[in-house]
């Protein structure tokens, strides 16, 4: 009795996982971006609501460091904007600008940006909108 498994059955074992690998790789992947997504979009829920309930109690906002924390790895945090990048372009951003009697938050969504979790964070219904802070 032979100890061991002959090259046929090798190479049957082989294809057999290459087979399943190519069915499970790009739904892993896929569902790795949904899930980053989905961060992106409580993330940016969180801070519009951070940012309002701070300018409503301190009635003003020098950072927006100051009314939340963020996960650096994601979002790139200055002191009056926050940016999502994906593959190096803007794809989300969160800016506080002064209008004439007013603070404004803006959050800007780039459509036409072709990285793919952009693409879900608009077909998700993620828009370009304005907040205004009382």
């Amino acid at each position: 009795m032979k100890k061991g498994f002959s090259l046929l059955e090798l190479i049957f074992a082989i294809v057999v996982i290459g087979i399943i690998g190519s069915f499970a790789i790009p739904k892993y992947l896929d569902t790795r971006n949904t899930a980053i997504a989905s961060t992106i979009k409580r993330d940016i829920t969180s801070v519009i609501t951070s940012i309002q309930s701070y300018y409503l109690l301190n009635k003003k906002i020098s950072k927006i460091s100051d009314a939340i924390t963020l996960n650096e790895t994601y979002w790139t945090i200055e002191d009056l904007k926050i940016t999502y990048q994906d593959n190096e372009k803007d794809c989300i951003t969160l800016e506080i600008n002064d209008n004439s009697s007013s603070r404004i938050l803006n959050l800007t969504v780039d459509s036409t940006t072709t990285s793919n979790i952009c693409k879900i964070l608009t077909n998700d219904g993620t828009k370009s909108t304005t907040y205004e802070l009382f």
